[in-house]
């Protein structure tokens, strides 16, 4: 914004408000619009005068005109000594007050500045340079819906004040509200409409106000001023990435790493810009290259972590996450990315560990528990999983397949009465789900509930007429009815879509023999003992390679 010239009459001067852009943990230096412009006007004229009728005597004017320059000088000692005169010569003067203010505030007593430019309104309750000043401090101080309806009242009574616009415009915009930022910097850039710092507060809100083409406008005028100004790229580059404009970025945090080659904060924000448009491979390069540089952040690691993840390079996920821990152990989000990564590979211990630690830090976080849970069932700790999906379901009841998951697991578990009450609860909103139909078919037989089995059967048969499980458990229930034909006839038809069902091999022999059959119960025991112990070496086998294949994997972990 264009400086003022100080001239010998009233002296009115308004402070900005600073503001900082800031995306994804960028900690290049950026750029602040800090509007501190010397307004200085001849009394009567245009709104930002005071209309304070105080008549100052030349004794005033001329400590008000000393504490200006030495104001612009820098000299603060100086420049407050002349102000107490001005204020001493003309206590009434709302220019005066405002003046000291200014200093004071200048001087970093922000407190006994705001003190001045309240005497300042009282004297002339539609002095807007004080006003201004006043909310400033208000908003400085956290104080913002105070000091958003003060800045309020600035534009009521000068409708082009730029400060306001601009300062209204940073408080929307620390407050999520884009659309009202967007507004306010752009009747702020009217006034100035070639100054490259307004086009980059409009930016931080423009794109996500709907702006698009305004925006785009903006945009182009920085990187013309910018031209081959790494800093000034780098800070158009941040204001897009804010908007979410990731291809774009994307390109001038390049042309940036052209420039500044080797930097760690080019090459994080240029990583992360392409990660964002899932060029993941490019992304991973550069922010590999600024791990390089810098190991010490978490969320360059993270980031890794989250592509090696995406490519199912477990082996580097790991890695990257445990750097992540390593640098920040008190994040639960990080300890459950580990956790996943652990489950994805089988390692349940692993993944129930990291799991419980997620847990400790967030203890009221369903998602974090739901997962233990399936880890738990996956590693056949039934009790346990059953545990833990209670547990989710008291702190988010508002899961869809809550109990669905609450029904496998107590039947797991042995639960049969829980497990019961869960799939029927369940079933009242999915009527049609073939495996909780399925799973309370079961559990009505292993409680013997012969009569309460049949239907659910039936109609997750009605619904999947081969789906295999089904049908064994529609035979176990005709043997346990003692139908044995009928159950031979069932298993016949499990078999021959499973020939290799090593179970309904058995069921058939025990339903060959009720009939009598001798010569057939002899054929099925005698392939269900040979499927048995395949399945038995089988499982032996797989159980020693998995325990090999855990080791080796956490063998090629870095220690």
């Amino acid at each position: 914004m264009k400086n003022r010239s100080i001239q010998a009459d009233t002296i009115e001067l308004v402070l900005g408000l600073r503001f900082s852009l800031v995306v994804c943990c960028l900690v290049f230096p950026f750029t602040e619009r800090v509007i501190q412009a010397q307004r200085v006007q001849t009394r009567g004229t245009g709104t930002q005068s005071s209309r304070n009728t105080t008549v100052l005597s030349p004794a005033a004017r001329a400590a008000m005109d000393a504490a200006v320059a030495q104001l612009q000088q820098g000299a603060l000692a100086e420049a407050e000594r002349a102000a107490r005169q001005a204020v001493l010569t003309a206590p009434q003067s709302a220019v005066a007050h405002n003046l000291l203010g200014v200093v004071l505030d200048r001087a970093g007593r922000a407190e006994e500045g705001y003190v001045e430019f309240t005497k300042a309104t009282k004297l002339d309750p539609n002095f807007v340079s004080a006003l201004n000043n006043s909310a400033r401090y208000l908003a400085e101080h956290g104080q913002t819906k105070q000091a958003i309806a003060q800045f309020e009242r600035v534009l009521k009574l000068d409708p082009g004040h730029v400060q306001a616009h601009y300062n209204l415009g940073s408080l929307y915009r620390d407050a999520g509200e884009f659309v009202k930022a967007a507004e306010h910097f752009s009747q702020a850039r009217k006034a100035e409409p070639d100054d490259p710092q307004l086009a980059l507060a409009f930016l931080s809100v423009a794109y996500r106000a709907d702006r698009s083409a305004e925006a785009d406008a903006a945009a182009a005028l920085v990187e013309r001023v910018a031209s081959d100004d790494a800093r000034g790229l780098f800070t158009l580059a941040t204001a897009i990435a804010q908007g979410g404009q990731y291809d774009h970025a994307a390109r001038l945090f390049a042309r940036v790493n052209e420039l500044t080659p080797h930097t760690f904060e080019v090459l994080y924000n240029l990583g992360i810009a392409l990660y964002n448009i899932d060029r993941n491979d490019e992304a991973a390069k550069y922010l590999a290259e600024a791990a390089d540089l810098d190991p010490r952040p978490a969320e360059t690691h993270l980031r890794l972590g989250l592509i090696a993840s995406a490519r199912n390079d477990w082996a580097n996920a790991i890695t990257e996450f445990k750097h992540v821990l390593d640098r920040d152990a008190k994040n639960a989000s990080y300890h459950y990315l580990l956790g996943r990564e652990y489950f994805r590979v089988g390692y349940w211990d692993g993944a129930i560990s990291e799991y419980t630690s997620a847990v400790k830090l967030e203890p009221k976080q369903a998602a974090y528990v739901l997962a233990r849970a399936d880890a738990y069932y996956r590693k056949g700790d039934w009790s346990s999983s059953a545990q833990d999906f209670d547990l989710a379901a008291a702190l988010d009841p508002s899961r869809s397949d809550i109990e669905y998951w609450q029904g496998y697991a107590h039947r797991a578990a042995g639960d049969f009465d829980l497990a019961r009450d869960f799939l029927q609860k369940f079933l009242l909103k999915n009527p049609d789900n073939v495996d909780a139909l399925a799973s309370l078919g079961y559990v009505a037989i292993e409680q013997g509930r012969l009569e309460d089995a049949e239907a659910p059967i039936k109609q997750a048969l009605k619904l999947d007429p081969n789906n295999v499980p089904v049908l064994y458990d529609y035979a176990r229930l005709a043997l346990k009815e003692r139908n044995f034909a009928e159950a031979a006839k069932r298993l016949q038809q499990v078999l021959a879509n499973s020939p290799s069902y090593t179970a309904a091999h058995y069921q058939l022999f025990l339903a060959y023999t009720r009939l009598k059959q001798t010569e057939l119960a002899q054929a099925e025991l005698t392939e269900f003992k040979r499927l048995d112990a395949l399945e038995k070496d089988s499982t032996k086998e797989r159980m020693a390679d998995e325990k090999i294949r855990i080791q080796q994997m956490l063998n090629q972990l870095p220690q």
